[in-house]
């Protein structure tokens, strides 16, 4: 029997499925299309001010990624086994096992044997820039690029901000770093809705680890996490002169 068609969206660390694709996953969960998470390592190297009663961190992020993925309704998460890089000029960024030290053709065939069997229409990373720079996030947008042609996938979707819209945001200082996320003339598509931003933010509730102190668990600022996180941007480039967004069209809104 033929495969139903699947989107594979690639993610660095735990917490990042929700923050820059929660509300994709949940909207296209939405519609019965078929989706995969991978992640390229545990988020080991994050901070944490959790109390983890001698868990690690990693296997704890582990835990929750998976009960935020089961919140968006996603069909199948997998685990590359790599280490997280940690942050750029760091220990962690120079250890051998660390994601960002990978080469990315091979990880793409890594990737690739993860979910054979399945028939992948897209990959989803991050925008050249990694968002803000992350290695592992840099990471995430080689190897999505390096893995659509080794899966057939007809479309690469970079997940990224709209940095002048950010930049305009009444707590922003309206600096437009050209070095973070992707400029609004460069994005294509977009998803937004109440239904899918509620969706997202209870699925980020089970990455308790990774919430900050600040955060007010029982009056959460919702405003201000929908004026940011909101509305989830994406730069969609076709492969092989492929033009038919497929079952994509469905989930994105054109720019």
């Amino acid at each position: 029997m033929a495969q139903p068609d699947a989107i594979v969206f690639l993610h660095a660390h735990p917490d990042d499925e929700c923050i820059l694709t929660g509300a994709t996953l949940a909207k296209a969960a939405s519609l019965g299309i078929r989706t995969i998470v991978v992640y390229g390592s545990r988020g080991d190297a994050g901070e944490t001010n959790a109390d983890l009663g001698g868990e690690a961190l990693g296997d704890r992020r582990v835990r929750e990624a998976e009960a935020a993925c089961a919140q968006l309704g996603v069909s199948r998460v997998e685990w590359l086994p790599y280490a997280d890089s940690g942050m750029a000029n760091t220990a962690t960024t120079k250890h051998p096992d660390a994601f960002s030290n990978q080469p990315p053709e091979r990880l793409a065939v890594e990737l690739a044997e993860l979910v054979a069997g399945e028939h992948i229409v897209a990959v989803v990373g991050y925008d050249a820039n990694g968002t803000y720079g992350h290695p592992d996030h840099r990471q995430v947008h080689r190897v999505a690029r390096a893995a659509a042609p080794t899966l057939d996938a007809g479309w690469v979707l970079d997940a990224t901000y709209n940095r002048e819209y950010l930049a305009g945001l009444p707590d922003s200082d309206g600096t437009l770093d050209p070095t973070f996320a992707a400029a609004e003339a460069d994005l294509t598509h977009y998803v937004t809705g109440e239904q899918w931003l509620q969706t997202k933010l209870r699925a980020l509730a089970n990455h308790l680890s990774q919430i900050p102190d600040d955060w007010d668990r029982d009056k959460p600022d919702t405003e201000g996490f929908r004026n940011r996180f909101g509305t989830e941007w994406y730069i969609a480039t076709p492969r092989n002169g492929i033009t038919d967004l497929g079952i994509l069209h469905q989930v994105l809104e054109p720019k």
